[in-house]
Parts: structure tokens; C-alpha cells; sequence
């Protein structure tokens, strides 16, 4: 990031000494925006990889340290096995030996024979010989991997401390049953783990054994079972569920990343893009603003994630004073839509913009409509004579519109007195209404100008800006002047402050703009 701090003033520097021009040096200010954006963003995913591997080494830690713990628990059965050889050595002598299948297989001859024998009996009652409880004393000596049963000579004298006693059951195996007899596994997959062990106990078998891996589905799921759906089994025989269960991970930093790049890291740390929002900005489009979930917070796997993204600015051009055509044209160009168009009387020329639904430079989404109200010229007046009986004649005429500068004529053969003072009283009262003092607005912004003038009556004329040191949208000048005396059909010109643009402008381009 040093490097490229030192480019930024290098070409500051190179601007400022007029090496380069504006426009060069504002595509490589660009350039070099992008180039500082991809640059943090390989940045964050590298340092989610190196979490990652972090995790991994720790992990292969652990595992080092488990493996070092059971080769020392295998080092030591091993010596334990030895020490028990060595014993069982000693005590091996020739002796006869009997493998364990030989002695269960002769008890179980013995419990055969003992059932014939009872089965052979002529009696009213009937025995069945099912089971036998055996107890043995011997030596127990391992051979061949075979567990084997020493018996003692008939001249031994050996303690009993020295024989092992063993203790066994034998009975009888009930028979299998046939395979009409098995039932149909049910499908439990998709299940919660309460509904599937409820459907196995309804179909006659039961839970086996409940193993919990880690997956996306709802906690709890059945994601496999054994046997599977449709096999055949045994009754009351179990059944084997594999269950989901959820998982936490942490949320990555995706503000300042493109949008593509949020969504594959989203990908990779398990989460899921449920929206994506968008807010004009200055930065390039599809850059993250904002997320919904905050950076480092632990959630469970697959959790909603909706962002924020940048999009162009479109600011609202200055339409007033410009003709409707002119002005649907700026609009349309600007990225704006021509909105409602509204006509007001005016003493301007007709068709000319003289209000806007959007504050001039104020930042809007793409398509925003602009509503405009366009002068229709000034409205004729006309003046009616109230209509009265005068003695001798009665007044049929319209008088016609009054000017301010030429006096009302009346024919004298068929006015009275009584009518021209009348006349006289209402064009006084007409003149008075029809003048009003302008207020000054000099120093205030344009909108708050506007209102005031129209809350007088008065109206706003031409607009015009001048390139100025102070705020943008000022007041600076008005014509008529405050204090005038002013007809309501005569407008109000104003002249705004403009702000002075960074390149140096020559003499000649600051001349008043009529908008």
C-alpha cells in the first residue's frame, strides 16, 4: 500500500506541474482505485486462508499428540503382554490339554445325551433339559492364539490359589424363525429423529445405534438408516440412524470486496446470499457496503446473508429556465425519466421550465422521475362592471382589461356620477392589490428565495449562475431590487452562486449561465 501511496502523489505531483492533463490523470486515479480495490480483496481472502491453515496445523498438533499417547499405551500393553507370557511358560507343564471348542462341544454332547435320556424316561411327567451351569477349576495357557485348559495328573497337588475358575452357561438356541415372518423396513429418511424412532416401534423393531454428523439439513434429520427402506429383517431387530446436527461458523469481512468475490467467499465459508441490496455511492459499482451479518460472529452453517452494494450516482441536473424539450432531454441524459408536467401562468415565454420535483444535484437512483411545472404565458384579465340601474340608462358594456399606465375611459352621455366613483373606487382597489414590495432574498439558498417570493405573490424569473468563492446555490443578486414596488406579472430575476470548478478556468467561460 506504500508503493501506491507514492504513485498517488507522484501523479499529484505531475498534475500539479502540468506534466499531464486533467483527463489522464483522472483515468489513472481511477486505474489506480481499482487496482488498491483487487489488492484488499486478495488481501482478506489470503488472510482467510491463512486462518484456515492455521486451524489445519492445529489440528495435526492434536492429532501428533493423540498418536504419541496411544504409542505409549501400545508400548505398554505390549510389555504386560510379555510379562504374561513368561508366566504362563512357567506354568505350562506336560500335562493334558483340552482347547476350549472341545470342552464347550463336550458339555454341550453331555447335554444332548442328558435330554435323551430324560426324553426316554417312562413317566406321566415329561422333562426338557434346556440349560446347564457349569463351574471349572484349571489352568487357563494360551497356544496358537487358542485359549487352552490344562487338566491336572492324577498324582497333582497343586493349591487352589493356582487354579482359575471359570463359570459358563449352556442352553439351548431357539430355532430361527422363517423368512415369512420378516417385516419390511420402514423409510425414515427425511424424518425428524423423534418421528422416525416412533415409526419404528409402530412397525415392530427397534433403535439401534444414533450416529450425529455434521450437515446443512435441519437438526435432527435422518440422513441414512440400516437396513435400508423396503429390506427385509426380523422382527424386533434394530435399526441403525445416521442424524444431522448444525455447525457454527464465523462470518468473513466482505465490506470493500466486488460482489463476485463476496459471493465465492460466502461459498467457501458455508453461508448462503439471500439478497443483495443497492445504494447509490461513489465508489465503483458492486462494491460491499454493508452485510447483514457482522464480521467474525459466530452462526450455523448455511445462515442468510443479504448485502449491501454500491450503484452510480445520478444526481439531478438543473432544469430551470430551460424549455420542456430541452429539459425531458437533460433528464433523460442524466439517467432520470420526465415525470408529471404541470403548466402555471406566467408573464415569461410559454413552455419554459419553472419548477422542479427534485432538488437540483441532490443524489437519486437510476430512473427517478423528475415532475416539472412549465409556464403557459401570462392569463389575459378582464374586468366586468357590475351591472346597476343608473337613472335614465343602464351600463351593457364590459369594461375593457386595465393597465396600470392607461386610465379606464368611460363615455360621459351614459355615466353618472354615482358610476365613475364606482369605477374609480375599484380601480384603486385593483391597483393596490395588483403591486407588492419585494423582499430581499439576497444570501439565501435558491429554494428558500423561491418560497418566499411565492408566498408574496410574486414570481421567480430568470435564473442565472455565476462562478463564486462562497456556496453553491446563493442568492447573490435580485432584479427589481428589495423595496421595489412591482406589478405581481412582472417576475423577480435571481442570480445564484456557482461553484468554481478545479481546472483553472479562462476569463472568458465566467459568464452567467441561464438555466
Amino acid at each position: 500500500m506504500t508503493n501506491l501511496s507514492d504513485i498517488r502523489s507522484s501523479l499529484e505531483a505531475f498534475r500539479k506541474a502540468g506534466t499531464i492533463d486533467s483527463g489522464s490523470y483522472a483515468n489513472l486515479v481511477a486505474k489506480l482505485n481499482n487496482t488498491e480495490i483487487e489488492f484488499q480483496s486478495i488481501q482478506k481472502e489470503a488472510l482467510v486462508y491463512k486462518e484456515n491453515l492455521d486451524t489445519l496445523l492445529a489440528g495435526k498438533l492434536v492429532l501428533e499428540r493423540e498418536k504419541s499417547s496411544l504409542a505409549a499405551q501400545v508400548t505398554k500393553l505390549s510389555n504386560e503382554k510379555v510379562e504374561l507370557e513368561s508366566r504362563i511358560s512357567i506354568l505350562q507343564k506336560s500335562r493334558p490339554v483340552l482347547s476350549s471348542s472341545n470342552l464347550v462341544s463336550s458339555f454341550a454332547s453331555s447335554l444332548v445325551e442328558m435330554d435323551k435320556g430324560l426324553k426316554k424316561v417312562q413317566s406321566g411327567s415329561k422333562y426338557l433339559v434346556s440349560n446347564m451351569n457349569v463351574t471349572l477349576k484349571t489352568n487357563i495357557a494360551l497356544e496358537g492364539g487358542e485359549l487352552r485348559f490344562q487338566l491336572p495328573k492324577a498324582d497333582d497337588i497343586i493349591s487352589p490359589e493356582n487354579l482359575s475358575t471359570i463359570e459358563f452357561s449352556l442352553r439351548t438356541s431357539p430355532e430361527k424363525p422363517g423368512i415369512d415372518s420378516y417385516v419390511e423396513v420402514p423409510d425414515l429418511v427425511g424424518l425428524s429423529k423423534e418421528e422416525a424412532e416412533r415409526k419404528l416401534l409402530e412397525s415392530g423393531f427397534k433403535v439401534g445405534d444414533v450416529l450425529e454428523i455434521e450437515s446443512s439439513k435441519p437438526q435432527g434429520t435422518v440422513l441414512a438408516q440400516l437396513p435400508l427402506e423396503g429390506s427385509l429383517a426380523e422382527p424386533g431387530a434394530e435399526v441403525d440412524l445416521t442424524v444431522s446436527r448444525f455447525l457454527s461458523v464465523k462470518v468473513p469481512d466482505l465490506v470493500g470486496l466486488g460482489l463476485e468475490a463476496s459471493k465465492v467467499l460466502l461459498e467457501k465459508s458455508r453461508l448462503r446470499l439471500e439478497g443483495v441490496k443497492e445504494q447509490p455511492s461513489d465508489k465503483d459499482p458492486g462494491i460491499v457496503l454493508a452485510q447483514s451479518l457482522s464480521p467474525g460472529s459466530e452462526v450455523e452453517v448455511n445462515s442468510a446473508v443479504v448485502l449491501t452494494v454500491s450503484i452510480k450516482v445520478y444526481r439531478v441536473p438543473n432544469l430551470l429556465g430551460l424549455e420542456l424539450e430541452s429539459a425531458k432531454k437533460v433528464i433523460e441524459k442524466s439517467g432520470l425519466q420526465p415525470g408529471e408536467v404541470k403548466e402555471r401562468f406566467s408573464s415569461g415565454k410559454s413552455g419554459i421550465v419553472l419548477a422542479q420535483s427534485l432538488k437540483p444535484g441532490l443524489e437519486v437512483e437510476a430512473n427517478s422521475k423528475v415532475d416539472l411545472v412549465v409556464s403557459t404565458g401570462e392569463k389575459e384579465v378582464v374586468i366586468e362592471k357590475p351591472l346597476r340601474t343608473i337613472p335614465e340608462t343602464v351600463v351593457k358594456e364590459t369594461i375593457p382589461e386595465v393597465s396600470l399606465n392607461t386610465p379606464v375611459k368611460l363615455q360621459p352621455e351614459t355615466v353618472t356620477k354615482e358610476s365613475r366613483e364606482t369605477a374609480a373606487s375599484t380601480s384603486a382597489e385593483t391597483s393596490r392589490q395588483n403591486y407588492k414590495l419585494v423582499p430581499s432574498v439576497t444570501g439565501m439558498s435558491l429554494e428558500k428565495a423561491g418560497a418566499l417570493l411565492g408566498a408574496q405573490g410574486i414570481k421567480v424569473g430568470t435564473v442565472s449562475e455565476v462562478i463564486s468563492t462562497g456556496a453553491a446555490g446563493i442568492v447573490i443578486s435580485q432584479s427589481p431590487g428589495a423595496g421595489s414596488t412591482v406589478n405581481l406579472s412582472v417576475p423577480v430575476n435571481l442570480v445564484v452562486s456557482k461553484k468554481a470548478p478545479e481546472t483553472q478556468l479562462r476569463s472568458s467561460t465566467l459568464s452567467r449561465i441561464k438555466l
